[in-house]
This record gives C-alpha cells, structure tokens and sequence, in this order.
C-alpha cells in the first residue's frame, strides 16, 4: 500500500514515525521471532540499556520478573499466533539494576517481511503503582477504623443522600448500608425526626464546618435514644461542597444519670419533696416575677413538735414513715402552683406565689396545723405530732430570699416560743429581738476573756438549828454597756451557740477556788473538812453530754476538796428522757460522794418513779410554792406533800424564796430541812459569805 502512496505523504509518513519513536513519554517497541528488534530511547532508560545492548540481543522474557515470564509468554504467543490482536496488560519488569518495575503496555499484531511480529508501547507506571496500592491502603486502613468505631458514623453528598455507613450505623437504625444508600432521611426516619435531621443538615451547608447539637432519635428497637451529633463538611477535589460526615454519640445513659443526679441535688430523697437548693431556686424565680407584675410572694416555714420524741422512741425508721406522711398531707392542703419542700430533719417550707392576703394565707395554713396534728399511723404504733409554722411576705417584709429565709425561720421560732400548734407572721419586733439574741451570743463570747462573769453565793440553812451549812453558786454577768444580764437571759444563748461547758468549767473552777480559801481560813491544815457544801446549777446539756463534770471533780481531787465539798443541781427536765447515760452519771457521782439535787421540784411533770430508782440527795421546792404558803392553803398542802414524800424516800428538802419569818416558821414546823431566801440573805460575794462563815464560828465558839 506504501507503494501506492504519494512521495510528499511517504515523507511526511516517515517524518511521523520518527518523532514517535523519539517520544520521551513512552517507550516504542518491536518484538519478531522472540527478540526485540527496535525500542526507542525512552524503552532504553525505562530498562536502563543501550540500544545496541537490547536489540537482537534481549527478548521479552529477560526483561520480566520469573513471577510473571510464564504470563509475557503465553501474552505474546497468543499474538504472533493470531489468536489474539491486541493486548493491554501490566507486568513486573526488571532493570538492569535488578530492581523492579511495574510496566504497563500495549501490543498489537502485524506482519514485518512477511513474518509475524508485535509492535507496541510501554509506560513505566511503578510510582503510579506504589502510590495507588499507598491510597488502597489508606483507604484499607480507613474503612477498617470506621468499621471499628463503636459509635454509628455515616456520610451524606451534598444533597444529604447517604453514601455510606458503618455496622455500628447499621444496628443502631435496624437497616443495612445497601438499603440506606442514595436515600435522604425522609425516606428512611420517622416525618417528625426526618424535618428536624434536613433542617440540621442544611443548616451546616449554608455555613460550612462543624456542628454538634443533641437530639432524640428512633433506634432499632423503635424506641426513642438521646444522642449527640457531631458532623462536619467535606469538599471534593476541586473545591465543591462534598457533602458531610457525621458520628452518632448514644448520651442516653449519661441523660439518665444527669437526671438522676440533678434529682439527687434537688429533691429529698425520703419524700421526693424539692430540698432547700431548688426551694431557693424557686423562691428566685418567684421573687423576680413578683417584681415584674407587681404581686406578692408567700413563705411558710413548717416544724414538726415533738417529732424528736417519736425519733427516740420508736427509731427513726417510724421517724421516717411520719416524715413521708407528713409530706403528704401538706402537699393536700396547697395549690398545684405552690410549692412544698423540705428542708431537712423535721422542718418543710411552703410556697404561696400571688398570695399577699392574710385570709387565703391563714386557711392554707390552718389547714397544715389541722392535718397534722391528727394522729399518725406508724406501723403498729400510733403518733402525735404538732407544727409551729412561721410566715413571711415579699416584698413586705424583705428585699432578698435570704431575708425571707431568715425571717420565716424567726417567726417559726416564735410561735414555737408561744406554745406550739400555731402560726406566726414575722415582724420587725422578731427581727429586732433575732439582733439582740445574736448580739447577745457575741458579747457572752467577750464575757470570759473581758472578765465580766462574777460568781456570788446564796447561804442555805438549817431550818431547825439556824445553822448555815450550804450556799448555792449563782454566775453573775455585768455587761460593760448593759449592765447586770440575769442568767435566764444568758444561759439559753450560752447552751445554742456551744458555750455552756466552757462557762461551766468556769464556773467549777471558781468554785473549788473558794473552797480551798475558805478551808485555808476556816480550817488551816484539815485537808477532810468542808467548809460548807456548794451547790452548783449544772445544765442538761452539761450534764449529758462529754466529760465536763468529771473532769471538774477530777480537779477537785487533785486539789484534795472530797466530792461532799460540791452538790450538782439539775432540772426535772433532764429525768423525763430515763436516758440510761443519766442513770449511770448520777451513781458515778454517787459513789464519788457528791450529791444531786433537783431543782424546782413540783413545777413541771415531776417524775417520781425515778426518785426512788435514781441517785438523788436533795429536792427544792419552787419559790412558786413558797410566795403564797401563808395564804394558799394548796401550795400549803403540796409543800406538805413533797417534803413528807421526800422523807420518806431518805431525800433531803430546800425551800426556796423565803421572804417572810412567817414562811420560815411553816416550814420548820411540816420537817422542811434547808431554807433559802431573802429573809437569810441575798446572793453575797465570796468575801461577804466568808465573813458570815466566820462569824458563825465565832458564835458558835462563844461559851
């Protein structure tokens, strides 16, 4: 056919073929009867040989790899057999390095002087090889780690169809890869999920990036998940929106143990009422809305009376059971809008937003004294409690919740002053007397330090001799500002703010101080003798609690006073409770030798069994009984009465507050034993009682 052809287009044939064996991008081959017989430079340095060293030198199979020669082989067999034309296929060359190549060509069939040959190109594509077979494997390595994520992953194109998935997705929406591909979320999640997972999607491509939110989800089971989305844009390689990844975080636990948490911080766990945290929470609120529209908001403190003696007796888990109804029937006397908490032991708290009248205030909470008051049932056990409630308003009687707080607390207390089973509105006299008690415990901290505690000493005699023979300690405090403050006032302060002991321990301190003077003067080197016996007021908390007392005596031992020197005096009050640390503290003093006395016997619930099965020395009778002796013919008899009783139980009796010679005489007369008043004496000092002590020696020493 070449014959045929113009000689401009021969040349320009062969101008072409030149420059396509000269092609630097591709190697140009001729294979005829097994040997190369023409390659073009490119194949020459794709091989690293010469020319002149490959052709009718080399053939095909010494350029391959033995792993692959058996392939060439049979490749080109098929072709110079005529059972194949053309043939593109890869192999493993080798350099004339030894190092391998991965070598891609293309050979067709021709004929060549009559004989059959193989003309094609080659291209040396091993850094192509080894960076596809590095994606291959990256791409591995990545679907493995996505397949291995615990939590469900999925990818959207940019139309938010799903292009993919891992198992965990899978499970966790009940449908495989292939049914959820090329599918939006309309077509695969519930109408109300579907609107609100399109919007979050579209929301991220409008403005590219990242995006995490919570939302609840459908799971496999077809029940409802809270989960965390965590998704994030992709772009394509030309810079276009690629669509969205996204990972499936299952939070539904952690909500749970949130909620349990946030339920543990803000409800009590016995009556599931809100606690004081969210009461306060709540009263904020309240309080911001009252400033907003003008209205009011109410606050009731509640405290249960009594409730500590059903705690004692029946333990607490009665205790328990009458908090839990207790809750119940205060939550029956509310509103739905109102709010009842507990605020922990025996206390609630009750609030009445809107309300600023007394009328719908006071039936709420006549209501709650009402049902409470009514018996409990306690398992086999049937108790009675009372409630003192104190009530306070915003914004009339404060500015803050923490000023409500405080002052619905001042008015409970007040009305638990005022006899229990009663409701009481706070009022500046509350706040006013609340400053003065605090102000009261501050100074009564100074008093000891500042020297402002005195002890005076009241004689006690012996009614039918006269003889002066005990005298009762009484703590004196002069105030810097105030003046004298009598005990009735300071003590309580001094038992609530934990002071009592230490002033106790003063108190016995200068006690045994007197009595070593006294004995010194009165009786120089008789270590055994008292002077007279000290009765010392010894309060139930004192007594009950540590080792305060003892320690005194201990004291007094060291310093070689013998326990008959010093007699405690204590309060009914302290005998009603049978406390067996009672008991035992009473015969430890015993058999110390120091005595007991029970101070103003007859005026409360006199507890006379434990007369006679306790160690008690002594009994006082009130100066109530006393003041009218000679004009009421009851206090007459029940003066009668305790002194005949006590006599005969072997205690001896003190009258208290005698004014009159008239009372002194009816007294001796019924077998009263000790006498103390003002007829004998007021309260002197240590100096004064000591010139009493020796006078009466005096006498007595005058023939």
């Amino acid at each position: 056919m070449s014959d045929l052809l113009p000689e401009h287009l021969k040349a320009e044939a062969v101008q072409l073929l030149e420059g396509l064996l000269a092609n630097a991008l591709i190697g140009i081959y001729l294979i005829q009867d097994g040997l190369f017989r023409h390659v073009n430079s490119q194949f020459c340095e794709t091989f690293g040989y010469a020319a002149a060293e490959i052709c009718d030198r080399l053939g095909p199979e010494d350029l391959v790899f033995p792993d692959d020669v058996e392939r060439v082989r049979q490749t080109l067999a098929d072709r110079i057999e005529g059972r194949q034309a053309a043939a593109r296929y890869t192999f493993h060359g080798r350099h004339r390095s030894g190092r391998q190549l991965v070598v891609e060509v293309f050979g067709l069939r021709i004929d060549v002087a009559g004989r059959p040959a193989v003309v094609g190109v080659l291209s040396d594509i091993t850094a192509r090889h080894v960076a596809e077979r590095a994606t291959a494997e990256q791409l591995g390595f990545i679907a493995q780690l996505i397949e291995a994520i615990p939590s469900p992953l999925f990818f959207k194109d940019a139309e938010a169809r799903y292009l993919g998935c891992n198992q965990a997705f899978e499970r966790f929406i009940g449908m495989a890869r292939e049914a959820i591909i090329g599918k939006s979320v309309f077509e695969i999640s519930p109408p109300d999920l579907a609107v609100r997972y399109h919007a979050a999607d579209k929301a991220l491509f409008d403005n590219p990036g990242v995006q995490t939110y919570e939302a609840s989800v459908e799971s496999s089971d077809g029940g409802r998940r809270d989960v965390l989305f965590n998704k994030a844009t992709f772009l394509r390689g030309d810079g276009s929106m690629g669509g969205l990844v996204g990972v499936i975080t299952d939070i539904t636990e952690r909500k749970r143990t949130e909620a349990l948490i946030w339920a543990q911080a803000n409800y009590d766990p016995l009556t599931g009422l809100p606690n004081r945290r969210l009461l306060n929470d709540r009263l904020i609120e309240h309080v911001k809305r009252a400033d907003r529209d003008g209205s009011s908001v109410a606050l009731l403190f509640i405290d249960l009376d009594r409730f500590k003696e059903v705690n004692d007796s029946l333990g607490h888990a009665a205790g328990d059971l009458l908090l839990e109804e207790a809750a119940r029937r205060i939550l029956a006397c509310v509103r739905e809008t109102d709010t009842v908490a507990r605020q922990g032991g025996d206390e609630f708290a009750v609030l009445l937003p809107g309300l600023h009248e007394h009328g719908p205030i006071e039936r709420i909470a006549e209501a709650i004294l009402r049902i409470l008051g009514e018996p409990f049932a306690v398992g086999a056990d049937e108790c009675f409690v009372s409630a003192s409630i104190g009530i306070t308003l915003y914004p009339r009687d404060a500015t803050s919740p923490a000023d409500l707080f405080k002052n619905a607390d001042q008015a409970m207390y007040h009305a638990k002053d005022n006899g229990r089973s009663r409701f009481s509105y706070f009022s500046p006299a509350l706040q006013e007397a609340a400053l003065h008690h605090l102000q009261l415990g501050r100074d009564l901290r100074q008093a000891i330090a500042g020297h402002q505690l005195r002890v005076e000493y009241q004689p006690i005699y012996h009614l039918a001799s006269g003889a002066l023979l005990k005298a009762e300690a009484l703590l004196r405090w002069t105030h810097p500002t105030r003046g004298e403050i009598g005990p009735a006032e300071f003590i309580p302060t001094a038992e609530e703010i934990g002071l009592i002991d230490e002033i106790g321990d003063w108190v016995f301190a200068r006690v045994t101080e007197t009595l070593l003077r006294w004995r010194a003067t009165l009786a120089p080197g008789d270590a055994e003798r008292c002077p007279l016996q000290i009765t010392v007021n010894t309060s139930p908390r004192q007594f009950t609690g540590g080792r305060s007392v003892e320690a005194q005596l201990d004291r007094m031992d060291a310093a070689g006073l013998p326990g008959a020197c010093i007699a405690l005096e204590i309060t009914e009050s302290l005998l009603l409770g049978a406390q067996p640390r009672v008991a035992d503290r009473l015969a430890r003093l015993s058999a110390r030798g120091v005595q007991v006395s029970l101070d103003d016997f007859g005026t409360g619930y006199s507890a006379m069994a434990y007369l006679k099965r306790l160690d008690i020395d002594t009994l006082k009778i009130d100066r109530s009984f006393v003041r009218d002796l000679t004009t009421d013919s009851s206090d007459l008899a029940i003066a009668e009465a305790i002194i005949a009783m006590a006599h005969k139980l072997g205690l001896d009796v003190v009258a208290e507050g005698i004014e009159t010679d008239e009372q002194r005489r009816i007294l001796a007369a019924t077998g009263c034993d000790f006498g103390q008043g003002y007829l004998f004496a007021r309260p002197l000092s240590e100096d004064a009682l000591l010139t009493l002590l020796e006078g009466q020696r005096r006498a007595l020493a005058t023939p």
